[in-house]
């Protein structure tokens, strides 16, 4: 048994938490759309409208306040008129990025009414890889304006009368790198792809949000920063840890995921600060996951178990304590792709350990982010070198105050743990708590054991103003205290 202190100051909040923090991502690869977000009206699979409906309620479920579309690296070759009007008349494409075909059958009126069904805001990624400044700023004239222009008629005639309202647009995706369409050579080149992008689209509706493509190479932000940043309001990061490494390893990697996130986003200021850039820039960190050796081409499958869910949560706790600096996230990918949901052709579907963490924090988690310390004991991580807590807390509390919840992870692998928590400017009455475990880190849901894996109840005990959470090992819980 770990014995464990926390405290939580809910007179020092750290910021608001943007619920986007929990965004998700789907692409064109593999079975992620078709198979997975899209069936068509006339599949066997129960639909609505040709969206699978056990997908669209469990995406639903998980109350995502942002997803991202159409990618991902097929996004650099995707060209958006041919995905809207009668799917009967949509062409067929070659697709560059996946050697694959493009059906173009799920579109841009198809992702932004999905997007409506399960509660998300549209965030939608241009193509900046062969495609072109004008095609971007029609696509944004498509979906935005509200005047009598062609492109706008052509909305209308497709039966959407009204403004689709995408407020969140990316700049292309990952054109650092050789294997995307229309890759750029360096920063400098990708600013002024950027800008040029940026000053179309913002022509047609200037009040957008700009996601410009940024990675982990100090001399490309830095490019970024002084040659396009009045030109977009986040710079977007992509981590992804391959797999699989061992599980107390792995449970470290969040600290120092947040320690990366933290320095590119200082990197950031400073370059503003340097180059005189006016517009203020935070990250989006629009792709991460855990990437197994089984997740190969064409279709990206592997299924996680709960020592990815307790990676996740430690991810999610990171991004709480980075609310001022990264509001964006994007897991990769929702369905099939990575995926935190999988499906079968023939009707069957499996929610991974961390789909489960997404629920319980989707569901459970309050309006402020708010200042949380805990002693717990260490243990040293050789990959990071460095110590590494068990027990890891975030805290976050309801606009009225009345509400807090705790957002804990046990990373002992065999060790329970009991975390008590004292709290300044809140005295909680009562409390309730909900876990994610298993009986190892190993355990998975499969088609042939869907529920191995589920949401339970954790035990927590509430009194004289402080609480007590029982930590089961290797979970992740997510404890709601009324005042």
């Amino acid at each position: 048994m770990l014995n464990c202190k926390g405290f939580v100051d809910v007179e020092a909040p750290l910021g608001k938490l943007d619920k986007r923090c929990y965004g998700q991502f789907i692409e064109h690869l593999g079975r992620c759309i078709y198979g997975g977000v899209w069936v068509g009206e006339d599949s066997k699979i129960p639909n609505v409208n040709g969206f699978r409906l056990d997908v669209l309620e469990a995406v639903k479920d998980l109350k995502p306040a942002i997803v991202r579309w159409p990618g991902g690296n097929f996004s650099s070759g995707y060209h958006w008129l041919d995905g809207v009007g009668p799917r009967e008349r949509r062409p067929r494409r070659f697709d560059m990025a996946w050697n694959s075909e493009e059906p173009n059958t799920f579109g841009t009126d198809e992702f932004i009414q999905w997007c409506r069904l399960v509660g998300a805001e549209p965030f939608i990624v241009v193509n900046a890889g062969n495609g072109t400044p004008e095609e971007a700023a029609r696509w944004v004239e498509y979906c935005n304006s509200s005047a009598n222009t062609s492109y706008v008629k052509l909305r209308r005639q497709h039966g959407h009368q009204e403004p689709h309202g995408v407020k969140v647009w990316g700049i292309g995706n990952e054109l650092y790198g050789k294997w995307q369409i229309g890759f750029n050579v360096d920063g400098e080149e990708c600013a002024r792809r950027t800008a040029e992008f940026a000053n179309e689209m913002r022509m047609v509706d200037p009040n957008i949000k700009l996601v410009a493509v940024g990675c982990e190479d100090p001399e490309w932000n830095l490019d970024m920063v002084k040659k396009a940043g009045e030109y977009f309001d986040y710079l977007s990061i992509h981590i992804y840890i391959w797999g699989p490494k061992p599980y107390n390893e792995l449970v470290a990697i969040p600290l120092n995921i947040e320690q990366r996130l933290s320095s590119v986003y200082s990197l950031v200021q400073s370059a503003r600060q340097r180059f005189n850039v006016k517009r203020e820039i935070k990250l989006a960190f629009d792709e991460w996951n855990v990437w197994y050796p089984e997740a190969k081409q064409p279709l990206h499958h592997q299924i996680t178990n709960v020592g990815d869910a307790v990676f996740t949560g430690g991810v999610l706790n990171a991004l709480h304590r980075l609310c001022n600096k990264v509001p964006i996230g994007g897991f990769a990918q929702t369905v099939n792709v990575l995926p935190m949901i999988l499906t079968s052709d023939e009707g069957g579907m499996v929610l991974t350990p961390q789909y489960l963490v997404f629920k319980l924090y989707g569901s459970g988690s309050g309006d402020l982010v708010v200042r949380s310390v805990v002693d717990s004991p260490y243990y040293f991580s050789s990959e990071l070198g460095e110590h590494v807590p068990f027990v890891d807390v975030s805290a976050t509390i309801s606009e009225d105050k009345k509400t807090v919840y705790l957002h804990v992870v046990n990373r002992h692998e065999t060790e329970t743990a009991d975390l008590s928590v004292f709290f300044r400017g809140f005295k909680p009455k009562s409390g309730s708590a909900q876990c994610v475990a298993g009986e190892s880190p190993s355990d998975k849901n499969t088609f042939e054991e869907p529920n191995r894996v589920k949401i339970e109840k954790a035990q927590v005990k509430v009194e004289k103003g402080e609480c007590v959470v029982s930590l089961k090992p290797h979970s992740v819980t997510v404890a709601k205290l009324q005042a």
